[in-house]
C-alpha cells in the first residue's frame, strides 16, 4: 500500500504543463515588453562584441607570427619585423571592446533584476487578492502547511531565481548566435566541427532535464508535506507531550524528511549530470578542432590566428550549455514552483449567485426562508430550515455536537451559499448583497479567540473603522472589562502580544475579542461558544460584558452551557439540521422535550 501511495504521489507530481507554465510567467512581464526589448538588445550587443574579442586576439597572434615568420632581421642586435604599431591598435580595440561589453552586460542584468522582481511583486499582490476571493471550503480542503509553502516557499523560490536565469537564458541564447555567425565569417570548415555540439548536447539535455524536472516537482511536494507536518505538530505540542507520542511524531518527521531528502538528491543529481556532460562534449570538438586546424596551417588554408579564434570559440560556444545545465535544476525549480503557485490562481473563487426577489416590506431583521443546504451537495444537512427574527431579539442556538449550529452561522456570513431558498437581512436576500456588505453588519466573538502579534492596542483597533478616537477604544476597553486587567500590566496597552495572544489567558483573550466588537458597533452579533473555554469567574466578567454588547441588538448566540441563554427571546434546537423544538426557556421546559433533556443533564 505505500508503495502504490509512492507511485500516486509521483504521477500527481509529474509536471502537467512545463512550456505553458513559462509562457504564462512570460505574460506576467508583458507589461514590461518594452524592458524586455531592451535587455535583448543590450544582450545582443554585449554579445556580438564578446563574440568578436577570440578574432581580435587571433589578429594579434597573426601580426606577430607573421611577423617572427620573416626570421631575424639585420645584424648584430636585430629583430624580428613585428608591425608594434598595429599590435598596438588591436590591443586597444581589445580593451575598447572589453570596456564596452562589460557596459552593455551590466545594463543587461540591472534591467532584468528590475523585471524579475516586478513580475514577483504582481506574483504576490495576485496570490495574496485570490487568498481574499477563494472559498472557505479551499482553506478547509487544504492543510494550512501546504498553503503556506505556496505563498512563501514556493515565491521565495521564483524570487531568488527568476532573474539569475532570465540573464543567464538572454544572454546564452544571443551569445550562441554571435558566435555562430563570427565563426561562419572566418571558416565554413572548422564551424562545421563546431555545430557538432548542438545536437549532441541536445541529447544530453532532453534525457536529463525531464528526470530532474519531476524529480524537483517531488522536492517542493515534498517540502510542503514536511511544512505541514511541522505547523500541524508544533501547535499541538502540548498534546504531543501529554499522551507521551514523541517518538512516534519523531518516527514521521523522519519518514517525511526522508521523501525530502530523497527526491532533492536525485533532482540535484539529474540536474548535475548535464554540467560534466556537456564539458565532455566541449573536449571532444576542442581536439577535432585542434586536429583538422594544425592540418589546415600545415596545408596554408588557414593561419595560426583563425585556429586559436576557433579554439576560444569552441569554449564560447559550449559555454551557453554549460550555463543551460548548471541552470538546469535552477530552472527545473522554479518552474515547479510557479507551477504550484499557478495552481492556486486557478482555483475557483467564490461565485456570487443572483437570489430571490427582495421584500420591501419585511417586518424581520433576519430571515431562513425554507433553506436547503449541504457542504456536499449529494448530502443536505439542511432540508427546509426556517426562521424568522425580528430587530433587536436575541435567538440561542442550543443542540448537539453536529446539529447545525456552526453551519448556521456560516450561512449568515455567507462562508457558504443556500443550496436552495434564502437567508433576508432586512427582506434583502443576502445573494444580492456583496460579503463586504453584509459582514459590515456583522461582528462575531467565537470559542477561538485570534489574536496577531502585535501590541494589545493594535489588536482591539483590529477592523475598527480609521477614524476611531482612543477614547472610543479605551471605553470599549472599559465596558469589555478589558481595561480592568491591561492596568496590571508593566506596559499597560503597549504589551506586546505573542503569536495567538498566548501570553494571555484564555479568558482575557476572549474580552479582547469582545471588546473588538464593541468598536464595530454591529446591527447583528454572532457569539459562538464565547464562554467554553474560560472559568467560573472569568464566564461572570465575559457575560457581563456581553449582555453590555447584547443591549439592543440582534444576536445570535451558540451555546453548550445553557445557563448562559436562559434570558434569550427565542431559543431554537437544532439535531440533524432542523429546528426541532423553538420558544423561550420557560416554554421548552414545559414542554419537557430535547431541550429540557439536555437543560436537566447539565444540572442534574
Amino acid at each position: 500500500m505505500a508503495e502504490n501511495q509512492k507511485n500516486t504521489s509521483q504521477r500527481e507530481a509529474k509536471p502537467r504543463n512545463f512550456w505553458g507554465t513559462i509562457q504564462r510567467l512570460v505574460k506576467y512581464m508583458s507589461s514590461l515588453a518594452w524592458w524586455m526589448l531592451l535587455v535583448i538588445i543590450f544582450a545582443a550587443i554585449s554579445a556580438v562584441l564578446r563574440a568578436q574579442l577570440p578574432r581580435i586576439m587571433g589578429n594579434i597572434t597573426t601580426i606577430v607570427f607573421e611577423g617572427v615568420s620573416k626570421g631575424w632581421q639585420g645584424n648584430g642586435e636585430g629583430y624580428f619585423p613585428i608591425d608594434f604599431e598595429a599590435v598596438t591598435n588591436t590591443v586597444l580595440i581589445l580593451v575598447a571592446t572589453y570596456v564596452l561589453s562589460a557596459i552593455f552586460r551590466y545594463s543587461q542584468q540591472f534591467i532584468t533584476a528590475r523585471i524579475s522582481q516586478h513580475t514577483v511583486y504582481r506574483l504576490r499582490r495576485d496570490i495574496k487578492a485570490k487568498m481574499g476571493r477563494l472559498p472557505i471550503s479551499y482553506f478547509d480542503s487544504h492543510s494550512y502547511g501546504d498553503i503556506l509553502s505556496r505563498a512563501i516557499n514556493d515565491m521565495d523560490q521564483v524570487a531568488g531565481s527568476l532573474g539569475q536565469s532570465l540573464t543567464q537564458l538572454t544572454t546564452s541564447a544571443v551569445s550562441l548566435v554571435a558566435v555562430l555567425f563570427t565563426m561562419l565569417y572566418l571558416s565554413g570548415s572548422l564551424s562545421f566541427i563546431v555545430l557538432l555540439m548542438i545536437p549532441l548536447n541536445l541529447i544530453v539535455i532532453r534525457w536529463a532535464a525531464p528526470k530532474a524536472q519531476n524529480q524537483f516537482n517531488l522536492r517542493q511536494q515534498a517540502l510542503g508535506n514536511l511544512n505541514d507536518f511541522i505547523e500541524e505538530k508544533y501547535s499541538g505540542q502540548t498534546v504531543v507531550k501529554i499522551y507521551n507520542q514523541e517518538k512516534t511524531e519523531a518516527k514521521e518527521f523522519n519518514k517525511r524528511s526522508e521523501e525530502l531528502n530523497e527526491a532533492s538528491w536525485k533532482a540535484e543529481y539529474y540536474a548535475g549530470l548535464m554540467n560534466p556532460l556537456v564539458g565532455t562534449v566541449k573536449d571532444m570538438i576542442y581536439a577535432l578542432i585542434a586536429l583538422f586546424g594544425g592540418i589546415g596551417i600545415i596545408n596554408g588554408t588557414t593561419t595560426i590566428g583563425v585556429v586559436q579564434s576557433f579554439l576560444q570559440y569552441t569554449n564560447q560556444f559550449s559555454n551557453p550549455f554549460r550555463e543551460l545545465a548548471n541552470l538546469a535544476n535552477t530552472i527545473q525549480m522554479t518552474v515547479a514552483a510557479t507551477e504550484r503557485v499557478f495552481e492556486v490562481l486557478d482555483e475557483i473563487e467564490m461565485e456570487n449567485p443572483k437570489g430571490l426577489e427582495d421584500k420591501n416590506d419585511s417586518s424581520y431583521k433576519v430571515e431562513f426562508e425554507h433553506v436547503q443546504f449541504g457542504y456536499n451537495n449529494n448530502q443536505l444537512l439542511m432540508t427546509d430550515f426556517n426562521l424568522k427574527v425580528k430587530e433587536g431579539e436575541m435567538i440561542a442556538v442550543v443542540g448537539p455536537t453536529g446539529a447545525g449550529k456552526t453551519t448556521l452561522i456560516n450561512l449568515l456570513e455567507r462562508f457558504y451559499d443556500v443550496s436552495g431558498g434564502a437567508i433576508r437581512y432586512n427582506g434583502r436576500d443576502v445573494r444580492n448583497m456583496s460579503r463586504e456588505d453584509l459582514r459590515s453588519k456583522f461582528s462575531m466573538v467565537l470559542q477561538d479567540t485570534w489574536l496577531f502579534n502585535g501590541t494589545i492596542w493594535d489588536n482591539l483597533k483590529y477592523g475598527a473603522d480609521e477614524n476611531i478616537s482612543n477614547d472610543d477604544i479605551l471605553n470599549a476597553s472599559k465596558a469589555a472589562h478589558v481595561h480592568d486587567f491591561v492596568r496590571s500590566l508593566p506596559d499597560g496597552y503597549q504589551t506586546m502580544l505573542t503569536e495567538d495572544g498566548t501570553n494571555l489567558s484564555q479568558g482575557q483573550r476572549q474580552l479582547i475579542t469582545i471588546a473588538r466588537a464593541f468598536l464595530q458597533d454591529p446591527d447583528v452579533l454572532i457569539l459562538d461558544e464565547a464562554t467554553s473555554s474560560v472559568d467560573t469567574r472569568t464566564e461572570v466578567l465575559i457575560q457581563r460584558a456581553m449582555n453590555r454588547l447584547l443591549e439592543g441588538r440582534t444576536s445570535f448566540v451558540v451555546a453548550h452551557r445553557l445557563s448562559t441563554i436562559r434570558d434569550a427571546d427565542n431559543i431554537i434546537v437544532m439535531n440533524q439540521g432542523d429546528v426541532i423544538e423553538s420558544g423561550n426557556h420557560d416554554e421548552l421546559m414545559a414542554q419537557d422535550g430535547f431541550y429540557a433533556q439536555l437543560y436537566n443533564a447539565q444540572f442534574a
